[in-house]
């Protein structure tokens, strides 16, 4: 008969189990869901709002966006690897209790060496526990960290973007994004000088001079703000356990996967078919009147993935008149529209706008369209709206062609957007 303390320490869990694995579990097992969608939902927030900026802003707000989408990546990714690591966590405990014994290394059809070496690799069970309990803890914490950091230099990165913003609206500084960067580096300055000093000094000043007084205000103002190791206490054992030049290997290499992750699914989200098998595929951009692209056909578009360009109801044309919808793009429209027209009245801005910023043409030749001021309904963004009257075309495919205003002469952009239809 078994005996009852032996039943129960078979059963229960082993002695040096993480004290917090059940709420590790809990964490992960209702974030992992959450975390998962985030990614999608900051693609959304960077697809809507990057159309309604110039260049300048939309390069600042997309740092923010890989800062913030490379924190949602983190926690995604650690979460499910946590989950599954503590999974087998549990599957071993479970095992362990099955087999109390552990392995018994005499039923394989091993050689003694063999059997020698997995033997001593694999340990007791009870430490192979130990170590995946230890595993899966690592993993949690350390995901956590690493995104708690890029949290906060979201929020940093975001504060010097309002700031950036500010004085842009109110005394014309102009901003772009490595302004940002250099802002947020120099900002950083006095306190690697300060640890520095520190580290090489610090031993040799008078406890009570000036030079230590200053430098224990800068040390000191930088850990209220959240800088230090005293502020991470996972990462200051993990450091400190681990050894500081491998864990500043291990994050910098996290850190560089997750922003080239976040950088990549931009560079998908807007260019879908840049990836795959499709280099004998036809050319749009050398048959630019032979595109039949979706985003010109509000039918057919994607508001949030397509880029803002003129659209029309549909591929097929049943009534008298073509919808034509101009979205305005601020870093094109804008600059032309002052260059062209901004000296004429506000009552003929729009005909001159029609006339040189942004003229059509049907089937190759000049139309002159009557356009009012509008919105896509589908993204809430201005646009300018054109009805186009197609009763005496005859039946048959025709083409609209819509004039895209160009940055300079280095702009790599076509001169103009063409929107085959068929009455």
């Amino acid at each position: 008969m078994t005996h009852p303390d032996a039943r129960d320490e078979a059963t229960s869990l082993p002695r040096h189990t993480t004290p917090t694995w059940e709420v590790e579990l809990l964490i992960s097992g209702v974030a992992v869901f959450a975390m998962l969608q985030l990614p999608e939902l900051l693609d959304r927030y960077i697809l809507d709002w990057t159309p309604r900026l110039v260049d300048r802003w939309a390069k600042l707000l997309f740092v923010i966006y890989v800062y913030a989408k490379s924190a949602a990546i983190i926690l995604a990714v650690t979460f499910v690897i946590h989950l599954l690591l503590r999974a087998r966590w549990i599957a071993l405990v479970g095992m362990l209790s099955i087999y109390p014994k552990g392995v018994d290394w005499d039923h394989f059809k091993l050689g003694p060496n063999a059997r020698e070496f997995e033997s001593k690799r694999l340990g007791k069970m009870e430490d192979a526990i130990d170590r995946a309990d230890n595993r899966a803890t690592m993993v949690f914490a350390m995901g956590v960290v690493l995104a708690s950091i890029l949290c906060v230099v979201t929020l940093a990165a975001a504060v010097v973007l309002g700031i950036a913003w500010l004085l842009e609206a109110r005394f014309g500084v102009r901003a772009n994004s490595l302004w940002l960067m250099w802002t947020i580096a120099v900002a950083m300055v006095p306190y690697g000088l300060a640890m520095a000093i520190d580290r090489r000094a610090g031993a040799r000043m008078a406890p009570d001079g000036i030079g230590t007084r200053v430098l224990r205000a800068v040390l000191g103002f930088y850990s209220k703000i959240g800088v230090g190791m005293a502020n991470n206490p996972a990462l200051a054992l993990l450091s400190s356990h681990r050894g500081r030049r491998r864990t500043i290997a291990l994050i910098a290499s996290i850190f560089f996967i997750a922003t080239f992750a976040a950088s990549t699914s931009y560079y998908v989200a807007r260019n879908p078919d840049a990836y795959g098998s499709y280099d004998a595929f036809p050319d749009e951009d050398e048959l630019p009147s032979r595109s039949v692209d979706p985003a010109h056909y509000d039918d057919r578009r994607d508001p949030i993935r397509n880029a803002a360009s003129p659209f029309i109801q549909s591929a097929v044309i049943i009534g008298p008149y073509v919808q034509l919808v101009v979205p305005w793009v601020p870093d094109r429209d804008g600059p032309a529209l002052d260059k062209r027209c901004g000296t004429l009245p506000a009552e003929r801005q729009l005909a001159c706008y029609a006339e040189h910023v942004r003229p059509v043409t049907l089937d190759g030749k000049p139309i002159a369209p009557v356009f009012d001021i509008g919105e896509d309904a589908r993204t809430n963004r201005p646009a300018l709206v054109a009805m186009i009257d197609v009763r005496r075309l005859p039946q048959g495919r025709h083409v609209l062609g819509v004039t895209l205003p160009q940055h300079g002469p280095k702009d790599t952009a076509p001169d103009a957007d063409f929107i085959p239809f068929w009455r």
